[in-house]
Order: C-alpha cells, then sequence, then structure tokens
C-alpha cells in the first residue's frame, strides 16, 4: 500500500514562492530571454507579454481543477477525473517526458552553460560535466530533506531574487533615457514578421509554464488546498508576470531594441547590463541567478516527484514501490529516478549539441509535450462541464472561453515550429517531440489493452481537505 505524504504543512507563503523558484525569473533572463531575442529582436517584451497572456488562459484551468480536486497528480488527476483513465494515461507519460526534459535542459545544462561566462574552455573542454554531476547531487540532497527544508529555501532567496530584479530593472530604464520607446510592442519588428514572432512565443509561454505544476503537484501537502493552491496560483502568477516583462522591457530598451540579435548571441547579457547600474548589482546579480537556476531545479524536482508518486499510487507508469515515502515525506524512489534519469539526459544531449545548445533542444522539445498537456487539460475542463450540464453565463469565460482561447494559442504556436521548420538543431527537437508523443500514445494504446481496469482507473485518486490547523 502507497504511504501518504505529509498533509497540512505547506501555507499560502511556501506555495507563492514554489511557484517563483519554478518559473526562476532571474536565470529565464540569463537563458530564455537571449533565445527568445534571436528570433522577437526588438519586440521580446511584447513576446514576453504575449507569452505570459497565453500563460493566463493556461493558469485558468489549473485554478478551476484545484479548487475542486486535491491530488498530487495535478494535470494527470485532472483529466483523469473529467474524462476518463486512458486521457490520463496519455497525458501522465506527456508529463513525464515533459517535465524531465525541462529539468535536465534548464536548471542543469542551463547553469552549466551559463558557468561558461568565466571561461569558453567550461562549455569546450568538458569541465560543465562535474559542474552538471555536482548540480544533481546537490539538488538530489535538498529535495531527499523533505519539502519544509526547501520551501524555506525558496522563501528566503526568492524575496532577495525579486527586491535585486525589480531595483535593477528600475536601474536600466533610467540609464535608457531616450531610449525608452513602445516600439518595441509591436509585432512587425521581430524576425520574419508576424511568422517569426509567432515561433519567439514558444519560449515565451515556456518561460511561465511550469507555475501551474509547481503549485497544484504539492497541493496535498498545503494548508486547506481548495481555497490555498488557487489563490497562491493568482498572487504567483501576478508577482512573476509583472517582474519578467518590465525585466524584459528595461533590458531591451538599455540594450537597444535595433541591437537585440547581439543580446541573443551574448552569453552574459544580463550582467554586462546590471554592470551598467553598479558593480554590486553586477555580482548580486551573477549570486542570483545561479540560485535561480537551483530554485527551479528544487521546485520542478519536488514537483516530479510527487507527480511520480501519483503515477505509482494509480498502478501508472511506475511500479508501487515509487509511491514510498520517507520520514520527511518525500517519495524516495521517485527522487533517485530524477537524479539518474536527469544525469542520463544531460550527458546526451550536452555530449552530442555541446551544453547550450543541448539545453535549448531539450526546452524546444518540452515545448510539445507541455502545450499539448495543457491543450488536454483545457479540454478536460471544457468536457467535464458541458457533461455536467454547468455551462451558463456565469460560467462562460472561465469555464469554456478561457480553455479555448488557451487551446488555439497552443496550436498556433505549436504550429509556427514547423510552418516553416526552424534551423538545426531546433529542427531535431521538433522532430523529437513529435516522434515521442506518438510512441508514448501507442504506449497507452498498448497498455489499455494489455491493462483495462488499471487504464480505467489512472488519475482517480484524490485526496480530502484535513482540518485547518495553524500553518506558517
Amino acid at each position: 500500500m502507497a504511504d501518504n505524504l505529509k498533509r497540512n504543512i505547506l501555507g499560502t507563503n511556501r506555495l507563492v514562492w514554489q511557484g517563483w523558484g519554478m518559473t526562476a525569473p532571474a536565470a529565464d533572463i540569463a537563458y530564455l530571454l537571449g533565445g527568445i531575442a534571436l528570433v522577437a529582436l526588438g519586440a521580446t517584451p511584447l513576446s514576453i507579454l504575449v507569452g505570459f497572456l497565453i500563460y493566463l488562459t493556461i493558469l485558468n484551468t489549473s485554478y478551476r481543477f484545484s479548487s475542486k480536486y486535491v491530488s498530487a497528480g495535478s494535470d494527470f488527476t485532472y483529466v483523469g477525473k473529467s474524462i476518463g483513465g486512458f486521457m490520463a494515461t496519455f497525458e501522465g507519460w506527456n508529463l513525464l517526458f515533459g517535465t524531465i526534459f525541462a529539468y535536465a535542459g534548464f536548471g542543469m545544462l542551463g547553469l552549466a552553460g551559463f558557468f561558461g561566462i568565466f571561461d569558453s574552455k567550461i562549455l569546450t573542454g568538458g569541465l560543465w560535466i562535474p559542474i552538471v554531476l555536482a548540480l544533481n547531487v546537490i539538488t538530489f540532497i535538498i529535495l531527499y530533506k523533505g519539502i519544509r527544508f526547501s520551501t524555506n529555501y525558496q522563501i528566503i532567496t526568492g524575496i532577495a531574487e525579486f527586491i535585486i530584479l525589480i531595483a535593477g530593472g528600475i536601474g536600466l530604464v533610467i540609464l535608457a533615457g531616450k531610449n525608452n520607446t513602445l516600439a518595441v510592442f509591436s509585432p512587425f519588428i521581430a524576425s520574419g514578421g508576424i511568422i517569426g514572432f509567432a515561433h519567439s512565443l514558444t519560449l515565451s509561454v515556456v518561460t511561465f509554464i511550469g507555475l501551474s505544476i509547481a503549485l497544484t503537484a504539492i497541493s496535498e501537502e498545503a494548508h486547506i488546498p481548495k481555497k490555498t493552491v488557487p489563490k497562491s496560483l493568482l498572487i504567483s502568477s501576478i508577482i512573476i508576470g509583472v517582474t519578467i516583462v518590465f525585466l524584459s522591457y528595461a533590458m531591451t530598451v538599455a540594450w537597444g531594441p535595433s541591437r537585440m540579435l547581439s543580446f541573443g548571441n551574448s552569453v552574459d547579457n544580463g550582467l554586462v547590463l546590471f554592470r551598467e547600474v553598479s558593480p554590486i548589482m553586477f555580482g548580486l546579480l551573477f549570486i542570483f541567478t545561479v540560485n535561480s537556476f537551483m530554485g527551479n531545479n528544487i521546485s520542478m524536482g519536488t514537483s516530479m516527484t510527487r507527480i511520480f508518486y501519483a503515477f505509482s499510487r494509480d498502478n501508472i507508469i511506475f511500479p508501487g514501490i515509487f509511491s514510498r515515502t520517507d520520514k520527511n515525506g518525500t517519495p524516495v524512489y521517485t527522487t533517485i529516478f530524477i537524479l539518474v534519469i536527469s544525469v542520463f539526459l544531460c550527458m546526451v544531449f550536452g555530449i552530442y549539441f555541446g551544453p547550450i545548445d543541448g539545453g535549448y533542444v531539450l526546452l524546444f522539445a518540452d515545448a510539445f509535450f507541455s502545450f499539448l498537456i495543457r491543450s488536454i487539460s483545457s479540454s478536460s475542463l471544457i468536457i467535464s462541464t458541458f457533461k455536467a450540464g454547468k455551462i451558463n453565463k456565469k460560467t462562460l469565460t472561465g469555464y469554456l472561453i478561457a480553455p479555448v482561447i488557451s487551446i488555439v494559442a497552443l496550436i498556433a504556436v505549436l504550429a509556427s515550429n514547423f510552418f516553416p521548420l526552424p534551423a538545426y538543431p531546433y529542427n531535431f527537437a521538433s522532430v523529437l517531440g513529435i516522434v515521442i508523443i506518438v510512441v508514448v500514445l501507442a504506449i497507452t494504446l498498448i497498455t489499455w489493452i494489455k491493462r483495462p481496469d488499471t487504464v480505467k482507473n489512472a488519475g482517480s485518486t484524490t485526496v480530502e481537505e484535513t482540518p485547518a490547523d495553524a500553518v506558517d
């Protein structure tokens, strides 16, 4: 029988900063913003803003479901409870690939690539390999020590990072002076015009997309989860959205909208700009960028341990042993699995493509899984609401219009990755994502044929709220 996660131990404050850790704004500025700028160019702030608005329609689905179901399975459970176990199983496999690709590509290879600003030999001479190994081991230790320990870390470092980023952004806007302009909110200045701008949204949406999983996957451990989790989703998204959109604007006007190609090709663009504000800001940004990558590792790792725990509990993907927890409430075997598979992916993609491109390939491939996961979840929200006969004027926006917008937007962004197909190595990521999804569908069908009763009950486990004891 599966062990239980610890209950009623996470309050709103812990959830909000766990969400901040997952999104990792300072790391986004150092890693993803450059990739977005290579395509969006001077329209980078608009790309980030539109990506955030698309994400809000995705967040709506998690918001609605989290007020109804409490489960570590997150979208896996939401789909299972809404439209059945077959789609939940398919959703689960996509969650497995989406989360682990993002974990290895962003937090591990991304941080190793960031260290390359010291010396290019870190990237070309193989020194990134021991760095990646160390990062995986350190994250494993923090995850193993339990969620109370890790969320203490997220609160302290997250608040400090927020203050530094906002202060630095204000300094950049002041330094930009007459270069401040609304022209950066035109999609036509992106490389390739509207089509290129749409392609840039792939990474812009990915910038925010992990937030909902960060909170919903730990709902079983939250205080009054049906109230706390939805509230925390809103608070965290507002703080994160304002911060990243503002920083993207500040950095674009400070660097120069017409020079954003060089921004994208610079490995230390954020540090260059913060050095212009002050040497102190430069040092603080460096420290908290490293910490931001680690915050993402911890938050993403925590979410994965809970989601994989839920798979095992419902006898899907992982064997029953993966749902065992220790005295800290940590699903130990899922934590070990994450360590092993992350090291494997980092080595394979890092050695073949190099740590920077390898990380980007994993992230672009992750976009296919992530976008499909959210499209299925949004569809299940619509279908389940219609089945319950609850579509009316009061529910129209939250249960029909917003989910439809998220589905259409996600499909449009994904289509931009094929028409036209992006340059190498990102074309490899597009093909890899689609191939794995087809394989996952085949695995789901085979499982359904061989174990129909198991598949039927996939994503069915939820828990009831515990009494409202005091939580810090």
